[in-house]
C-alpha cells in the first residue's frame, strides 16, 4: 500500500452499491481466457459514498472522469494499447442497491450518464458490502496478466456494515483485484476509520482528500476550437439501430454535461471522443464497420438515418468510409490540440504552485493509477 495525504479537490474515481451479497450460485462466470492476440484489457469499478454529504465527491468524479480514462487508455502493453472497461456502483443511499449503476462496460456515455443521475441520500455506508457486491458481481478477467482495479470513496468509518471489509478485501486480491480507498477528509481520520487497512488488505493506494475544494479551472486559448471540432466529431457519426436517436441524444447530452463542469472537462472529453477507448459500435457503422461488427448488406433500411435509405450495399459501405475518413481527420486535430492545451495548462499549474497552490488529487490518482498499471507493464506514450 502507497499513502498520499493529497488534501484536495477530487477528480475522484469511486463508486459503491449496498447490500443483497451474492450466492455463489448467482455470481457472474469469469471472462474466460482469450486467444494469445486478444488486446489486454484494463477493469476499473469506481464505487461512490452518495450520501448526503458527498455532493462534492460525485461532481468531482463526473469532472475528471474523462482525464481519469484518457490516463488509462494512452498505455500501451508489449506495443498493443488495452481496451477499457468501467463499473460504477454507489452507496449510502436507501434503499440500498444490490446491482450496479453500470456493470463493466466500453460505454463511457452510459457510464457518465449514471454519474449524472447518481442523488445524495441515506447515511449508511458499508463498504465491505459495496467491495463484496463489486467483486461479485462483476464479470472480472480471469487473465492474471489484465489490469483490474476497484477505487472506492467516503468519508465514514470503512469498517461500517455487517460485511467484513477485511473478508471483501481478501476476495478482491484472491481473484487479482486491487483496491484503491479514498477518504474525504484528514489522513488521520482515514487511518482511524481503518481506510488505510482497506487499501494495505487490497494492495493498492490510501489517498486523502478535500471532497469540497474547488480547483481553479484554466482557460486555454486551444478551448474554441475544441468545442468546434467536437461538434464537428459529432457529424462524423452514421447511426443505425432502433435506439440510434437516443444514442446520439445521449452523447450529445454527456458532451453539455461535461461542458457545464469546467474547460478541463469538456476538454478531456473531446479528447477521450478522438481515442481509442471511446467505442460505440452499437449504433455507430463507422464503428461497428471498423470493428467487423456488422454486415453493411443486412443492416434495415428503416433503422438508418433518411438520407442513407436510398442507398445499396455499395453505396451505404462508400457513405461509411467517407465519414471514417473524416473522422480520422478530425481525430487528428483534435489529438494535436489536446497536446498543446495539456503544455499550456500545466505552465499556468506550475505557476499556481510556485504561488502557493496545492497538487489536484488529479494528480495523485494519476500518480497511484501509473504506478498500478506499470506494475502489469502498461506503460504511458
Amino acid at each position: 500500500m502507497r499513502l498520499i495525504p493529497t488534501l484536495l479537490s477530487l477528480p475522484c474515481l469511486a463508486l459503491a452499491c449496498l447490500s443483497g451479497a451474492l450466492t455463489a450460485a448467482d455470481a457472474p462466470a469469469r471472462v474466460p481466457l482469450a486467444p494469445a492476440e486478444a488486446p489486454p484489457l484494463i477493469q476499473v469499478a469506481i464505487l461512490l459514498d452518495d450520501s448526503g454529504s458527498m455532493s462534492g465527491l460525485i461532481n468531482q468524479a463526473r469532472a475528471h472522469l474523462w482525464s481519469v480514462v484518457n490516463q488509462l487508455v494512452a498505455t500501451r502493453r508489449n506495443g498493443v494499447r488495452p481496451q477499457l472497461q468501467v463499473a460504477l456502483y454507489h452507496y449510502g443511499d436507501a434503499p440500498f442497491l444490490t446491482q450496479p449503476l453500470i456493470p463493466l462496460s466500453d460505454d463511457l456515455d452510459a457510464v457518465s450518464a449514471q454519474l449524472f443521475a447518481i442523488n445524495g441520500g441515506g447515511g449508511d455506508e458499508y463498504c465491505g458490502q459495496v467491495i463484496h457486491n463489486a467483486v461479485t458481481q462483476l464479470a472480472w478477467s480471469a487473465r492474471p496478466q489484465d489490469l483490474k482495479l476497484i477505487f472506492i470513496a467516503g468519508n465514514e468509518p470503512f469498517s461500517q456494515g455487517q460485511f467484513g471489509f477485511r473478508i471483501a478485501c481478501s476476495e478482491a486480491v484472491s481473484h487479482g483485484i486491487q483496491i484503491n480507498t479514498i477518504h474525504c477528509g484528514s489522513v488521520q481520520e482515514g487511518i482511524t476509520g481503518e481506510w488505510d487497512v482497506g487499501a494495505r488488505l487490497g494492495e493498492g493506494t490510501y489517498i486523502c482528500i478535500d471532497q469540497n475544494k474547488a480547483e481553479a479551472q484554466i482557460a486555454a486559448p486551444q478551448d474554441a476550437r475544441l468545442a468546434e471540432l467536437n461538434q464537428a466529431l459529432n457529424g462524423t457519426y452514421v447511426t443505425y439501430g432502433a435506439e440510434r436517436k437516443e444514442m446520439a441524444q445521449r452523447q450529445a447530452d454527456q458532451d453539455s454535461n461535461a461542458s457545464s463542469l469546467a474547460p478541463s472537462a469538456a476538454a478531456a472529453r473531446t479528447a477521450c471522443k478522438a481515442g481509442a477507448g471511446y467505442r460505440n459500435a452499437a449504433w455507430d457503422l463507422v464503428d461497428a464497420v471498423a470493428e467487423n461488427k456488422v454486415d453493411l448488406a443486412k443492416v434495415a433500411k428503416d433503422e438508418l438515418p433518411a438520407e442513407l435509405r436510398g442507398l445499396d450495399a455499395e453505396g451505404l459501405k462508400a457513405a461509411v468510409a467517407a465519414k471514417a475518413a473524416e473522422r480520422k481527420a478530425v481525430q487528428t486535430e483534435i489529438a494535436a490540440l489536446a497536446v498543446a492545451r495539456a503544455a499550456f495548462v500545466a505552465a499556468e499549474e506550475r505557476k499556481l504552485a510556485q504561488a502557493g497552490g496545492e497538487k489536484t488529487l488529479g494528480d495523485a490518482m494519476r500518480t497511484a493509477i501509473a504506478d498500478e498499471a506499470a506494475k502489469k507493464g502498461f506503460i504511458a506514450e
